[in-house]
């Protein structure tokens, strides 16, 4: 439910998706919902919206502490922070719940795909949805293809880009996929 978790939620209730938003804590889920809020308070402020379609947006999120919920889910998407060991912990977790024939993606902006699928025991329903912060802004999606991801993922996975209203990009495995190998030699530049 941080910052890439809440603009990942929010992008996919603007589209119509139920979302479960999950977290290891009810301070977290509580933080993220707010931020939620907050940016749904400043959409209605400029016009974009009316506060019943926000009323509507959050109404389609539910929380929840641990990982229960994936279990009933189609898609599960992990946003936690830029660490290898972690995001293998937490897809142990979710592939040990989540019901068969379920997608199960990361946000990982750098990490190897093909490591994070190796904590599941179903790698083929495995792939990258690396989104741009914030996630509910911008248009782009790399998909990230690991060694062992299905061709029925890859292509649900363009789908939901689709329907987010995102440009999605497959990309390969590779350091920083597209996004960040292009920005990282940028930035060294420039600095």
């Amino acid at each position: 439910a941080g910052t890439m978790g809440s603009g990942i939620a929010m992008a996919c209730v603007n589209a119509g998706f139920d979302v479960t938003l999950m977290d290891v804590g009810a301070d977290a889920l509580d933080r993220g919902l707010t931020t939620i809020k907050r940016n749904y308070a400043s959409s209605v402020k400029r016009g974009r919206l009316t506060e019943s379609e926000v009323d509507e947006r959050i109404g389609r999120i539910r929380t929840s502490v641990g990982y229960d919920e994936c279990a009933e889910a189609d898609l599960v998407i992990e946003a936690v922070f830029e660490s290898l060991d972690l995001k293998i912990e937490v897809f142990e977790a979710i592939d040990r719940v989540a019901r068969s024939g379920a997608i199960l993606a990361t946000n990982t902006s750098t990490l190897d795909i093909d490591r994070i699928a190796s904590a599941a025991t179903r790698p083929g329903a495995v792939v990258g949805l690396h989104f741009f912060s914030p996630a509910h802004v911008m248009r782009l999606v790399e998909i990230v293809r690991g060694q062992s991801t299905a061709p029925d993922t890859l292509a649900t996975a363009l789908a939901v880009a689709k329907r987010l209203g995102k440009v999605g990009v497959v990309v390969g495995n590779g350091p920083g996929f597209v996004g960040n190998r292009l920005v990282f030699p940028y930035m060294d530049e420039a600095e």
